[in-house]
């Protein structure tokens, strides 16, 4: 594997842990349903661990694996942000995910890192393959400190902390 896709499988891998560290024993009926008390009675707009695990994991497949890799893709994202489901289920996407990834990432070159990605929505940017890879590590991150925060917050208020 080059250095890049040693890196880069490293960085993932240890977002996504740090990401479903922070969501795994959370009851399934709040897992599904609970936000923070910011975002009920008109609140601001949060959203369920659910759907943020659903939609990081989803916006990952997309970038990298279709993006990149140029598998199918039939995403819808704003259905992401109502998602619900299974913890155990929803882990075993993300491990599916970052195989897709390691195997994609391993063979790499230079060359591949610099040309157009399989999507429109980034040849229309002027991003490279390169491009789209770091934005799906920074959209994962980004999420995991989102899922921190919401995860204690969630401590608090169900008297966890």
């Amino acid at each position: 594997m080059s250095a890049f896709g040693t890196a880069y499988i490293m960085h993932l891998r240890a977002n996504v842990k740090d990401l479903l560290e922070a969501m795994r024993d959370i009851p399934a009926e709040d897992f599904n349903t609970w936000k923070p008390a910011a975002a009920r009675g008109g609140g601001h707009e949060m959203n369920t661990f659910a759907a943020i695990a659903i939609h990081v994991v989803s916006a990952g497949e997309f970038m990298i694996l279709h993006a990149v890799g140029g598998a199918p893709s039939d995403r819808n994202r704003e259905a992401e942000f109502e998602a619900t489901g299974d913890f155990a289920e929803i882990e075993a996407r993300y491990v599916r995910w970052l195989d897709g990834v390691e195997a994609l990432v391993t063979g790499l070159t230079d060359d591949d890192l610099g040309r157009d990605p399989d999507e429109e929505k980034y040849t229309e940017r002027g991003w490279r393959v390169a491009e789209v890879l770091l934005h799906a590590l920074d959209h994962t991150a980004l999420h995991v400190g989102h899922v921190q925060v919401q995860r204690q917050l969630w401590d608090v208020e169900r008297g966890q902390a």
